[in-house]
């Protein structure tokens, strides 16, 4: 009989020492903080090992409210954040408690409380915060200036530098602030993006003149921002709110305008030359507006997604006709955050997992949007709306951070530093199915471009796919991904333990209905049932203790338990129905 099957995980990493490394954009902060609730608060969004944990920080006194960018360090510790209109180090205390000031002007004090309290720019992407190439502990914060405009009240003239030493006692030092980059023009569209360089050490940095063709390239190098030149496109970019960002490996670049409901939003893709830094416009699709719409890429650049706010679209970058390639992904599906607004699509992210996060395009929420697989055609890429629940109010933070796991363009002119890609090797794993399948589905997360995959399942099995799912008997197995380039080649494993959830007569009768996902989980458990009705069930949780966490004689199912209080650790559910049968399930809660 065949037994349905879950599963818990340790890791081990058997790797060079650079896993330890290239972990800079490996944590996220987002979130905002307000004395009088608990429901503000800076959260840490830790990817580093391999999935989304949510961390809370009470004692940063910060806001976060559309523009944020941060750096970590190369072990993936938030250190130096910036809102646009403050940076703050990693102990809680702030580096600049001004920059962009524009004295008595209405726009910096547009976005200040009573008191004098920044609550940090709105707009997306117009701040960066970058480590200075070869020189140790020192960070280059860029950000956006505006001044008052005849149409839009004010819009961005000028690109503002901040310089940060980190002393070897682990103060923070502000070198200087507010330092002019790059020309005075009338007028900037206020976002700005980076990409490494093909030489795989500096920094490209990209912003675009409003309704102009022109954009201009500046480069950050070990002796600082230094402009590079002036590009021109085909035709002029619309100036609107919305995203702009590179795909992982830099070969592409999209922004997103949206400009009124009259007007539409226009989504922009372009081609990116590493080298050069040049831009080629490849397409401008037009669709009704947003408000705060977001683009993004897949890890592999195949995808491209795009939204409005309620429509979700996904182009093959693949494709002959990139355009003819669009699928509706999905809808906003109109659900309300109790209390409080609608959590239709806003801004998206690509995250170090090879997920896609999107955040509600309203003033706060406490839901992510999630694209699991946005590798995969549509609508195989699993595209989950609010499927997240944070608890915490996240006020449409999507952080500003570039692709810090890309190397040199390996052979080409600008490759003159002397720096390989020797792949490092990462990856992750989760039920295909979650609840209801014993196969397991694991994604390839190496960088540094590895060209060969080979997966030991530790079972006798293996497989040369970047991304194979496999099915396990109940046990424990090693299994390990092996990446290798020209250049070299790099290994880590992970213990994968498959558990059955009940005993062998149970399994028939549990296969054809009950299920508890996520496996592990955080806060939050679900009880589902295939047959769809509701019913009374005895229910009782011990954890591996034999100490009973709950115990209930008339627990619904299907149900969701939130149970944040419970330690990390194994626990034993065991659900009994009115005709007798018992089911147990093993969770794990990480």
């Amino acid at each position: 009989m065949t037994k349905k099957l879950y599963f818990i995980f340790l890791t081990v990493m058997m790797s060079s020492d650079i896993i330890t490394a290239q972990m800079e954009g490996d944590q996220w902060v987002v979130g905002y903080w307000n004395e009088n609730s608990v429901d503000h608060i800076v959260m840490f969004f830790d990817f580093r090992n391999g999935k989304l944990e949510v961390t809370q920080q009470p004692d940063f006194k910060f806001y976060l409210r559309g523009c944020a960018s941060n750096v970590c360090s190369v072990n993936g510790e938030p250190l130096i954040w910036t809102n646009g209109m403050q940076i703050m180090d990693s102990t809680g205390n702030l580096i600049a408690d001004t920059i962009a000031y524009d004295g008595d002007g209405l726009y910096w004090q547009g976005f200040t409380a009573p008191g004098r309290i920044p609550f940090g720019f709105s707009m997306l992407d117009n701040a960066l915060v970058l480590p200075i190439p070869n020189v140790k502990d020192e960070y280059s914060i860029i950000y956006h200036y505006n001044e008052e405009h005849p149409r839009f009240i004010y819009a961005t003239s000028q690109y503002l530098e901040a310089r940060v030493k980190v002393n070897p006692s682990g103060e923070f030092e502000l070198i200087y602030k507010d330092f002019p980059i790059g020309p005075r023009t009338e007028w900037y569209n206020g976002t700005i993006s980076s990409v490494r360089h093909a030489n795989g050490r500096d920094w490209w940095l990209v912003y675009f003149v409003g309704y102009s063709p022109d954009y201009y390239v500046q480069l950050l190098d070990s002796t600082g921002v230094h402009f590079d030149h002036i590009g021109k496109l085909d035709m002029p970019i619309q100036e609107g709110l919305g995203q702009s960002t590179f795909s992982s490996q830099g070969n592409y670049f999209a922004r997103m305008d949206a400009i009124s409901q009259d007007s539409g939003e226009f989504i922009t893709l372009f081609e990116f030359d590493r080298c050069k830094g040049d831009l080629v416009r490849l397409n401008t699709f037009h669709a009704p507006s947003g408000l705060f719409t977001g683009v993004a890429f897949s890890s592999s650049e195949q995808y491209f997604y795009a939204n409005n706010n309620f429509e979700l679209w996904q182009w093959d970058l693949q494709s002959e006709n990139i355009e003819a390639s669009k699928i509706l992904v999905d809808t906003f599906d109109g659900f309300v955050e109790p209390g409080w607004f609608i959590t239709n699509f806003g801004p998206m992210n690509l995250a170090p997992d090879g997920r896609i996060y999107m955040n509600p395009s309203a003033g706060s929420s406490k839901y992510l949007h999630v694209i699991e697989r946005p590798d995969l055609r549509a609508p195989d890429c699993k595209f989950v709306q609010h499927a997240i629940n944070i608890n915490i109010w996240n006020a449409r933070t999507a952080p500003n951070i570039p692709n810090y796991r890309l190397g040199p363009l390996d052979g080409s002119p600008c490759d003159t530093l002397g720096l390989d890609n020797v792949p490092v090797a990462r990856w992750r794993f989760e039920e295909d199915e979650p609840g209801w399948r014993y196969d397991v589905r694991f994604t390839d997360l190496s960088f540094y471009e590895p060209e060969t995959w080979h997966w030991d399942f530790g079972d006798g099995g293996t497989s040369d796919e970047i991304h194979p799912i496999h099915t396990f008997e109940n046990g424990l197995y090693h299994v390990c991904l092996t990446v290798s380039n020209p250049y070299g080649q790099d290994s880590v494993c992970q213990w994968v333990e498959i558990l059955p959830v009940s005993t062998e007569e149970d399994n028939a009768a549990l296969s054809d209905d009950l299920s508890i996902a996520p496996n592990p989980f955080t806060d939050r458990i679900a009880i589902k049932s295939k047959r769809g009705d509701i019913r009374s069930t005895t229910m009782t949780i011990h954890d591996m203790h034999g100490r009973e966490m709950m115990s209930h004689d008339a627990a619904p199912v299907p149900v969701t338990l939130h149970v944040p209080s419970w330690p990390s650790g194994m626990y034993l559910v065991t659900i009994s129905e009115e005709d007798g049968k018992v089911y147990q399930f093993k969770v794990m809660k990480q």
